[in-house]
């Protein structure tokens, strides 16, 4: 019967083995493979986790049998296009009829020591197995992306993520612990009074979370400790899923006000896991820091063609796990656009690099021009410090049909005058119409009046006229 590889084999790396804390990889096996070597590894594990998928997910042998595909079909990573897409919609009505995982579960209650879920925010929240196994890679892959940002062992790291039940909670704690470094498991929850007093208190080296969290943090940190948010001493601030650490204007605005270089960014997909993209030093890209975990592929987003994975080619990223146990996925649609670097990087990963657009769901049509709320607010961070940078897409009806002008509530800053408010709104208007080429009707609010989130931040509402 086939399993999945053994989790001591090289493509993980346990705390100790690698003493020199100086190196520029958490494994450099892995992360530095050649590009064609990386892609044998991937065949292999592909054929062996198709056959594990027949042979354990009733979900799977369902869909190969509807397809009439076979893994013996399957002799180039290529030929996986036979077998249809993986939905989220196909996982909630699995999950539904066959509670508490759906039909894809493949591995028995048993052996499963880890139950995480979806934010849910588009619908009910999909549950997710680990094995003892998954968690192991998964430990792996959060360790190769806070090494790269420059965490090591002895670094206090605080977990600014909600602790409950989302992906980047328990589990990176865990991930940090596994790197060797201290996991400290403030959580979101805590809201911003209490995990500024725990920074303050364990004198916190490192942050993950939001990137809306850390600049409500750095906005209530004089307020809640009498100190300015570098004051506190971090050494590197990460995190992700939303929009921001990866803009350049915010990365700056967060740089000044922590004090730190080290600002990076973090993207994952909650099913995906412990598949993980994440900036190195250089911050050019997000590095796909684990490919021999996840086999990720290009599509287009309309017509689900196979796009080339070449430098500057965009579109919807669908991945198929190489070697899960619990919940493993084949051809899954995350709904996550983005736009891929895939010339050499100066820190030696050889992983592709990427840039979110946006998501597909959110994208908005404008009189003809597909347009992602990420851009929008790219445009605003640039005009920082007369914006905080809050920003919010109002619609008058779900999209993505929107008719021009597009409404957008931006905060201003404190002590902006009448004069400088309207030159801040005709400013971002014109920008927008020049950069983004929509036309635009800004509203400018108070700072503080688009509230503030430990979690994830809405771009877009919906508030019929």
């Amino acid at each position: 019967m086939p399993t999945p590889s053994s989790p001591l084999s090289p493509e993980v790396v346990m705390p100790g083995e690698l003493a020199d804390n100086g190196r520029e990889h958490w494994n450099p096996v892995q992360e530095t493979m050649p590009a064609e070597r990386m892609r044998e590894l991937q065949a292999a594990k592909l054929r062996r986790q198709l056959e594990y998928l027949a042979a354990h997910s009733d979900f799977y042998r369902r869909k190969f049998a509807a397809a009439r595909f076979s893994p013996s079909d399957v002799r180039t990573i290529d030929d996986l296009a036979q077998l249809p897409f993986t939905t989220k919609a196909e996982l909630r009505e699995a999950q539904e009829a066959e509670p508490p995982f759906g039909a894809h579960q493949a591995a028995p209650m048993e052996r499963i020591v880890r139950i995480t879920s979806t934010a849910g925010t588009t619908g009910r929240p999909v549950f997710q197995g680990y094995t003892r196994e998954d968690t192991i890679r998964r430990n792996e892959s959060i360790a190769r992306g806070l090494w790269a940002f420059g965490v090591r062992p002895g670094d206090r790291v605080v977990n600014g993520f909600a602790l409950s039940m989302f992906n980047a909670g328990v589990p990176f704690c865990t991930g940090i612990e596994h790197l060797g470094a201290v996991s400290v498991p403030a959580g979101a929850e805590r809201r911003a009074e209490g995990m500024l007093r725990v920074m303050r208190d364990v004198k916190a080296t490192a942050w993950v979370g939001t990137p809306s969290f850390a600049a409500y943090l750095a906005e209530k940190c004089e307020e809640v400790l009498g100190i300015p948010p570098h004051a506190l001493g971090l050494r590197v601030v990460c995190g992700g899923g939303e929009s921001g650490f990866e803009q350049p204007a915010f990365q700056k605005r967060m740089e000044e006000a922590w004090g730190t270089p080290y600002v990076f960014d973090w993207a994952s997909t909650s099913d995906a896991h412990p598949n993980v993209f994440a900036h190195c030093k250089a911050r050019a890209g997000k590095h796909h820091l684990t490919p021999d975990f996840a086999l990720v592929q290009l599509i287009d987003p309309e017509s689900g063609a196979l796009r080339e994975m070449a430098d500057g080619v965009e579109g919807e990223y669908i991945f198929t796990h190489l070697d899960r146990q619990a919940c493993p996925l084949a051809r899954y649609r995350t709904g996550d656009v983005l736009r891929v670097r895939t010339a050499p990087c100066e820190c030696g990963r050889t992983g592709f690099r990427m840039d979110i657009i946006g998501r597909s769901d959110d994208m908005l049509l404008v009189r003809g021009v597909n347009l992602f709320p990420s851009a929008l607010q790219s445009v605003v961070d640039g005009f920082a410090p007369q914006a905080s940078g809050r920003m919010q897409v109002v619609l008058a009806r779900p999209g993505p049909q929107v008719e021009p002008p597009l409404r957008l509530r931006v905060e201003h800053a404190e002590g902006l005058g009448e004069a400088d408010r309207a030159a801040l709104k005709q400013a971002i208007e014109r920008t927008i119409r020049t950069d983004l080429t929509v036309t635009a009707e800004v509203e400018l609010v108070p700072q503080g009046s688009l509230g503030r989130t430990e979690t994830k931040t809405r771009l877009i509402v919906v508030e019929g006229r």
